[in-house]
């Protein structure tokens, strides 16, 4: 393998794949040029937690998704309280974690809180904020799971495997030593620890920040060959999340016209093609594991007759997705894609309503409110709704644990009518959820809501 120049390794990020250009810098408004002065931020990098606030000093600054970063902030060299903190029902931030932390000169503190919620891991890694001069400074960081260690190898530019050299090793649970290398395009690829086979490859990166970088391996919830993720953290106000180039993708299927009561949906690319298994109307069937690509789907009838045909569907890496197969009532069948999250979310839930209603007592409808309320709560006190979600699309919410009583409420003319109502809508497994509103002539209220629940299956990684 080739021997390269140690000290040719240094960062931002453009992934050439995607011919984006990310710049890595510090870009807090609220930082500070002097030597007694330090700066914090927080990554979540929790399995199954929630968006997190960082507060300091008992004022809220900025929150992170998982796999994200909050904004870096910059505080005088000194001790301070700080919390780790969720949103709950009313709107208000409750705490995960509280501690005391050290800000020092010309030091970053990056937080990171990661494994399972309930356990409320967390380590303080301290970064030099110095310019390095056309260099970044390399670490990595292993947050997968006990027993799991890694090699990270690195080529210039585009080059294979056989032209990479071993930069680095992380054992869970640890940081590696910092190396330094040059601004430039580079490929990385990770092994199990002593191995010479990739078992993960990023595409082209151009890395362009003279600081201190942190390379995040993560567990992935995504359709992933090898469940893992890699995030660089920067001084920005985001993490940089490189993909996995050999990862594929899945998607399932949703029929939603009771008039075709038991059809197979096929997807084609060139002189490929994949079939689901028959299915029923209003059921969801198994993943189809497909490449990164873009499809040609068809629904078929219990014949193989062509029912829709053609229809574009265009899949990326490390993507899953649900294919909704719906009647829009201007211009029939229609395809509409539907991103799911695999994450075991165990705190709050991604919750993806689709509006297939379209029609109300004989009158067009053209948009409808969703609520979700709890214990007899009044709509008019509940802090989650969705407000005017157009026919034959989709918005997400976020909600705690819990569950709800679900309201589809139309405006008439300043009159809200209830179509759909239903209680106990419940969120309390680990992971997310898909809820399809659609009519249904067999309901009192002329209408049903589907939930599907999406998240990573178990495995043995």
């Amino acid at each position: 393998m080739t021997q390269f120049n140690n000290n040719k390794l240094t960062p931002i990020f453009t992934a050439l794949g995607s011919l984006a250009l990310l710049t890595l810098g510090a870009c807090s408004s609220d930082s500070d040029d002097s030597s007694d002065t330090g700066a914090i931020q927080l990554y979540n990098g929790t399995i199954n937690g929630p968006t997190m606030t960082l507060t300091i000093e008992d004022v809220a600054r900025t929150s992170a998704e998982l796999g994200d970063v909050t904004t870096t902030h910059s505080y005088t060299s000194d001790d301070y309280s700080y919390a780790i903190q969720y949103t709950n029902d009313q709107g208000n931030l409750v705490d995960l974690l509280t501690d005391d932390i050290e800000i020092k000169g010309d030091t970053k503190s990056l937080l990171v809180m990661y494994g399972d919620i309930a356990e409320q891991l967390t380590m303080n890694i301290e970064l030099p904020m110095d310019d390095f001069d056309d260099e970044f400074t390399l670490q990595l960081l292993n947050i997968t799971q006990e027993g799991r260690h890694f090699d990270l190898y690195m080529a210039e530019d585009d080059g294979v495997f056989d032209q990479a050299e071993l930069i680095t090793s992380a054992a869970f649970e640890t940081l590696s030593e910092a190396i330094t290398i040059e601004n430039d395009s580079y490929t990385f690829y990770l092994t199990q620890a002593g191995d010479t086979t990739p078992i993960w490859q990023s595409d082209v990166v151009n890395i362009s920040a003279d600081e201190a970088l942190v390379f995040v391996l993560r567990p992935s919830y995504d359709n992933n060959s090898d469940f893992l993720t890699m995030d660089i953290i920067s001084n920005s106000n985001s993490a940089y999340t490189l993909k996995n180039q050999d990862a594929g993708a899945q998607v399932q299927f949703y029929n939603s016209m009771d008039e075709y009561t038991n059809t197979t949906f096929r997807a084609t690319k060139h002189n490929e093609v994949h079939s689901t298994e028959p299915a029923l109307a209003d059921t969801v069937t198994p993943y189809l594991e497909l490449s990164a690509n873009s499809y040609s789907i068809s629904m078929l009838d219990e014949s193989g007759g062509s029912l829709v045909d053609n229809y574009l569907l265009t899949l990326e890496q490390e993507q899953s997705v649900l294919g909704v197969f719906y009647n829009d009532e201007q211009y029939g069948p229609r395809l509409l894609s539907v991103t799911q999250n695999l994450v075991p979310s165990s705190v709050t839930h991604a919750i993806t309503v689709v509006n297939l209603v379209d029609q109300y007592a004989g009158l067009p409808v053209t948009k409808l409110d969703f609520y979700f309320t709890l214990d007899g709560q009044p709509i008019s006190q509940t802090e989650h709704h969705l407000d005017g979600v157009s026919r034959y699309s989709t918005k997400s919410i976020n909600l705690l644990d819990k569950a709800y009583e679900f309201y589809a409420i139309l405006e008439d003319n300043g009159q809200q009518i209830v179509i759909h109502q239903e209680g106990d809508v419940d969120f309390t497994d680990d992971g997310n959820y898909i809820l399809i509103l659609e009519r249904d002539t067999q309901s009192s209220s002329g209408y049903k809501l589907t939930p599907i629940h999406t998240v990573l299956e178990e495995t043995d990684e």
